[in-house]
């Protein structure tokens, strides 16, 4: 038996941290940098710290001392998997099936390997084994059916899928991936019953929205795609997520739609996708983050999964480790702005403010950056030819029920500038008419769907592709919508630095493009107003953030902005109680809003109250030191001096701002000599001392 097993035995190394090794280290060899003992104490706190990289290294250690521990290889394999080194996890987890047939994560990372390789008998036996338990034996099964497929039987994969036992919230996994499964295997009839069940129980998903309006339009129902899309952008006010407005830019231009998932392998990287997003939901972060690493073994360019696996690195404190992740998502992705916002906060948060700016200055600039031209369509000899043909019936008006030669004539060309007519059979039917349309809103002209002179010559001149619309480089173009998540991007960064006056102009920009503000408008207003407070404009903060009221008339952060603003300056007193009122009824648990309620009752002269309030907002909030001091306060007002005196105390300890230091020392010193409650410059609740709370 190692040294290791009768430590873990008992717990002492379990509940060692950081300054236990550090006390011990350099006193007894056995916990020396690169032993046994000390490698697993030093991987611990690493991985305790999101240093993954570290982790691994000291783990290696440790394993080269003792190989066959299970407890090693078993956080070296988590660390690894999390990692996504594939080559080192996989390797780990043949160690720890070899010690423990019944390791679940070491069977999927092996089945992933040979599902990757093309032996499907070893995948399968491989995700039989992980079958154990709830969340097992769900992964097994959807992992199953898409082996069968790739095996070629859509038969078996389908029937893979039926798990009566498994609840209602699994079910919707097991129907999604049948409706993907039937759709790729040609069985349009059992899709479409497998996605409308589907989005009947999640029509918010955008996952669900995206993969729905897929096959209908695959299956010739594009207006109905179009329902589907235009109604999940219209729940998200704006011009919607980019990966929609994409969808609906080749929907409304006739391309030709792929399904969701293209492949097998694509429908298994699906799985881990899906399973893995739930887990991060559900507060799983580790497993879920191994998940969507096997997700990306299968699929390395899966577009949801590292944008998923970017934002738990981000939850994380990763800030490096997410900017890499953002960095695998091409340019030329419909994400690629949103990417590029994201990447820009990362930066803020590793002290690159310079960066974080350029980077959203540069997406800004009125042109994308340009790449090489694509040849046009009269420049390809196959592609010139079929629109050439065109010329012999140009004087003709076809429309939907006309047949023949001319129309195949018609759907070659269609196909050659990139529009989907489904099958080029001759016959004029809904497809053909609504890559007609596509092509006559590309080209400006009438969208009538009737092939007539007009049209044909416009088809003739060979301009109008089903690439109009885009950006040279691919990428949707910027909307309005993304300019003013840029500028607000900005804004908030210098607002985290303290720098109002800079991020004003920034909102000045944003309002300047919203030609009638609406609900989803409130935040420029609320975050040029509580610039100008900042700044001491009250007057001008006083405007907008009325004008975010009048917008948003229960956002909780206006309320309590609001509110607390009116009471710390003494008018509108009643008025203002009641807007922090609504917004602690609103958020109850929000430690920095019921500390303004607190705050305000103290200014009032109100200490019982101002004392019940307050120790709520610690409770919530007990790490911020401007809560802390605020207890402090009340407790002396109301005689409780000693327990004063340690909230003070507990203020020193959480690295307030040097001034509030100074201010708090003294009344160790001195105690609370005023007659009467007073904020004093700088001195308000913690809604306005940090804007990052905003």
């Amino acid at each position: 038996m190692t040294v290791l097993v009768p430590l873990l035995t008992l717990g002492l190394l379990a509940s060692a941290g950081p300054s236990r090794a550090e006390a011990v280290e350099g006193t007894v060899p056995l916990l020396s940098a690169n032993s046994l003992v000390g490698s697993y104490l030093a991987g611990r706190i690493a991985r305790s710290q999101f240093d993954t990289r570290e982790a691994a290294d000291f783990y290696r250690t440790a394993l080269v001392h003792d190989p066959k521990n299970a407890v090693l290889l078993e956080q070296a394999f988590q660390i690894e998997a999390g990692r996504g080194d594939w080559v080192r996890a996989v390797d780990l987890a043949g160690q720890l099936v070899a010690l423990q047939d019944n390791h679940r994560l070491g069977h999927l990372a092996l089945a992933l390997k040979a599902f990757n390789d093309g032996s499907w008998k070893k995948a399968e036996t491989h995700f039989k084994a992980a079958g154990s338990g709830p969340i097992g034996e769900l992964t097994s099964a959807m992992a199953l059916a898409w082996v069968a497929l790739a095996k070629g039987d859509a038969t078996e994969a389908l029937s893979r899928l039926n798990l009566p036992k498994q609840a209602e919230w699994a079910q919707f996994f097991l129907r999604t991936h049948r409706a993907m499964i039937a759709d790729l295997a040609g069985r349009r009839s059992d899709a479409r019953t497998a996605y409308d069940r589907v989005y009947a129980q999640d029509t918010r998903t955008l996952r669900t929205s995206i993969a729905y309006a897929r096959h209908l339009a695959r299956t010739g129902d594009r207006r109905r795609a179009l329902v589907v899309v235009n109604a999940h952008i219209e729940r998200g006010q704006g011009d919607g997520h980019p990966l929609l407005r994409s969808l609906k830019a080749s929907l409304e231009a006739g391309r030709t739609i792929d399904p969701i998932v293209k492949t097998p392998a694509e429908g298994l990287a699906e799985v881990f996708y899906g399973l893995g997003e739930a887990l991060i939901g559900e507060g799983a972060t580790g497993i879920g983050i191994i998940y969507m690493q096997m997700a990306l073994f299968i699929e390395p360019e899966h577009q949801f999964a590292l944008a998923a696996l970017a934002s738990a690195y981000e939850a994380n404190k990763q800030y490096s480790d997410a900017i890499a992740v953002y960095d695998r998502i091409p340019e030329t992705s419909p994400l690629a702005t949103a990417v590029e916002i994201r990447k820009a906060f990362n930066l803020n948060s590793l002290e690159k403010v310079d960066d974080a700016r350029a980077i959203l200055a540069k997406l800004l600039e009125d042109a994308p950056a340009k790449t090489e031209e694509p040849a046009k369509a009269d420049e390809q000899p196959a592609v010139r030819e079929e629109i050439a043909a065109l010329s012999e019936i140009s004087g003709q008006v076809l429309r939907r029920g006309a047949r023949g030669e001319t129309v195949k004539t018609l759907q070659a060309a269609l196909g050659a500038l990139g529009y989907d007519v489904g099958s080029s059979d001759g016959a004029y039917g809904e497809s053909t008419r609504q890559a007609v349309m596509g092509f006559q809103r590309a080209a400006g002209l009438k969208v009538d769907g009737i092939a007539g002179p007009g049209t044909l010559r416009a088809m003739l001149a060979g301009g109008a592709s089903a690439e109009t619309g885009l950006a040279e480089n691919g990428q949707l173009p910027i909307t309005v919508s993304d300019r003013l998540e840029i500028l607000d991007a900005l804004g908030n960064i210098l607002r985290s630095r303290k720098l109002y006056e800079e991020a004003i102009p920034y909102y000045d920009q944003a309002l300047a493009l919203v030609d009638k503000p609406e609900r989803r408008h409130w935040v420029y207003y609320y975050a040029r107003g509580t610039s100008y407070e900042r700044i001491k404009n009250w007057p001008k903060a006083e405007v907008d953030l009325k004008k975010a009221l009048e917008l948003f008339p229960d956002q909780p952060l206006v309320l309590n902005y609001l509110g607390y603003s009116w009471v710390d300056q003494g008018h509108n007193l009643d008025k203002g109680m009641k807007l922090i009122e609504k917004a602690v009824a609103l958020k109850p648990d929000d430690g920095y809003i019921v500390d303004s309620l607190g705050w305000a009752h103290y200014k009032q002269g109100n200490f019982e109250e101002a004392v019940r309030y307050l120790e709520r907002a610690v409770e919530l909030r007990p790490e911020d030191p401007i809560l802390n001091d605020h207890l402090g306060d009340a407790l002396w007002r109301v005689g409780r001096e000693r327990e004063a005196r340690f909230q003070w105390d507990q203020a020193l300890t959480l690295d307030p701002e040097p001034d509030d230091a100074v201010k708090i020392r003294q009344k160790l010193e001195a105690g609370l000599t005023a007659p009467l409650p007073g904020a004093g410059p700088g001195k308000q609740a913690a809604k306005s001392e940090k804007p990052g709370r905003e």
